[in-house]
């Protein structure tokens, strides 16, 4: 799972604000701890602040990963740790996925020149505990939970 997880996806960061009205962003990178009970995610400096205010008032998270190309996804549910400015030494495995989701993107047709300016970096680093995993891939599957 975690090779798939940082393989460089889709990845959408659902959060909710004061009012539980619901709010996301793009992460750009993911990272598996170790021991597979948490993640790291790289939000684009901007977008993460805003997600880290609701966060703090709402720990609970929801990052949808999701591979265009083959339209193969999960859904990853957890609590909010912490966060931490992303540090330069990480900024080659942001660039690397953020390359991979350009390729996928641009197999399905969406041209280089389309991503090219999106901003991933600098970013922040949240670091989740997971709680829980489900199957998005649309099927027979979809929503049922991943050991």
């Amino acid at each position: 799972m975690s090779s798939f997880l940082e393989s460089g996806m889709s990845i959408t960061v659902a959060t909710r604000d004061g009012n539980l009205a619901p709010d996301g962003a793009p992460a750009w990178a993911a990272r598996v701890h170790e021991d597979a009970t948490g993640l790291t995610l790289f939000l684009y400096e901007e977008a993460g602040r805003r997600m880290l205010r609701n966060l703090e008032a709402h720990p609970g998270i929801a990052i949808l990963f999701d591979r265009p190309s083959q339209t193969r996804a999960c859904q990853v549910k957890g609590m909010f740790l912490s966060s931490r400015k992303a540090r330069a030494a990480e900024r080659a495995e942001v660039e690397r996925q953020f390359d991979a989701l350009a390729a996928d993107l641009e197999a399905i047709g969406i041209p280089r020149a389309m991503t090219a300016a999106w901003k991933h970096w600098p970013c922040l680093a949240f670091n989740v505990r997971v709680t829980a995993l489900f199957e998005q891939t649309p099927g027979p599957g979809a929503g049922e939970p991943l050991r």
